[in-house]
C-alpha cells in the first residue's frame, strides 16, 4: 500500500488501524502479534483512534475486542485531502471485505461516537422507523437537528412514534420528510430507537451517553413488525 501522511493521524495509529481492518476485530494481544508493537503503545494508539471515531470497543465475556470502523470514516474524522483518501478507499475496503468474522453488535460511548450510529442507519438508504421523546432527545443531543437535516438532504423518509408532549405535538407539524404519530400510552423516554434495513440503533442520552448498533435480519424484522402494529393502533 502506498505511503500516505494524514493530518491529525499519527503514522503508527494509521498502521494500527490498517492492521485492525485486516482482522476486523482483535484483542490487543492479537494486534501485538501481527504488528510487533508493544501492548502499551497499542493501547495508547487505540485510545486515540477511539476518540477520533475510527475504532470502537466490545466486550465478550472477559475478552476486550477492538473493532475498525468503515474506511469511509477517514473522510469524516481526519483532516486530509479528500481525493487522497478516496484513492485509498478501494484498497482499504478490500482489506475490510476479506475479514470473515464480522461483528453483529457494536457499542459506542460519548456524544461524538453517536454520530456513527446515525451514519450507520443512513447508509441503509431506506425508510427509517423511530421511537423516542423529541423534547428530551433535542435537549440532550445538541447535534440531533443537524442529523435530521442531513437525513432530509439524503432524501431518506421516516416514520416516527413520539411519546406525547407539547413539544412533540409542535415538532410533528414541521415538514422533515417524515410521518409522525403521537401516543399518550408511551411514557417519556431517555432513549431513542431507530431501524432501517437490517440495522437497529438504540442510544440512551441522559447523563452518560451510550449507544448500540445491532445488525441482524431476524431481530430487526421482528421489531419492525412490532413497530407497524403500534403504528396502526395509534389513530
Amino acid at each position: 500500500m502506498q505511503n500516505l501522511e494524514i493530518k491529525g493521524l499519527d503514522p503508527k495509529e494509521f498502521e494500527t488501524y490498517k492492521n485492525l481492518l485486516q482482522l476486523k476485530r482483535a484483542t490487543v494481544l492479537q494486534l501485538a502479534k501481527i504488528s510487533g508493537e508493544k501492548r502499551t503503545n497499542l493501547y495508547r494508539e487505540l485510545e486515540s483512534l477511539i476518540a477520533k471515531g475510527l475504532v470502537s470497543e466490545v466486550y465478550e465475556g472477559k475478552k476486550h475486542y477492538f473493532i475498525a470502523e468503515s474506511p469511509k470514516k477517514l473522510v469524516d474524522f481526519v483532516n486530509v485531502e479528500r481525493e487522497k483518501v478516496k484513492k485509498l478507499l478501494p484498497e482499504l475496503e478490500s482489506l475490510e471485505n476479506r475479514a470473515l468474522d464480522r461483528p453483529k453488535i457494536k457499542f459506542y460511548e460519548g456524544k461524538e461516537a453517536l454520530k456513527n450510529l446515525y451514519d450507520a442507519i443512513y447508509q441503509e438508504k431506506g425508510e427509517i422507523m423511530a421511537i423516542g421523546s423529541p423534547d428530551r432527545l433535542v435537549e440532550d443531543i445538541d447535534f440531533h437537528n443537524a442529523q435530521v437535516a442531513k437525513r432530509v438532504r439524503l432524501s431518506i423518509p421516516a416514520r416516527v412514534i413520539y411519546s406525547d408532549s407539547a413539544f412533540a405535538r409542535k415538532r410533528s407539524k414541521i415538514d422533515m420528510l417524515r410521518q409522525v404519530k403521537i401516543t399518550k400510552k408511551l411514557r417519556p423516554l431517555d432513549a431513542t430507537y431507530m431501524m432501517s434495513g437490517n440495522k437497529l440503533v438504540a442510544f440512551s442520552h441522559k447523563n452518560w451517553v451510550t449507544g448500540v448498533l445491532i445488525e441482524n435480519k431476524e431481530i430487526v424484522s421482528g421489531l419492525k413488525a412490532v413497530f407497524d402494529a403500534l403504528w396502526e393502533e395509534i389513530k
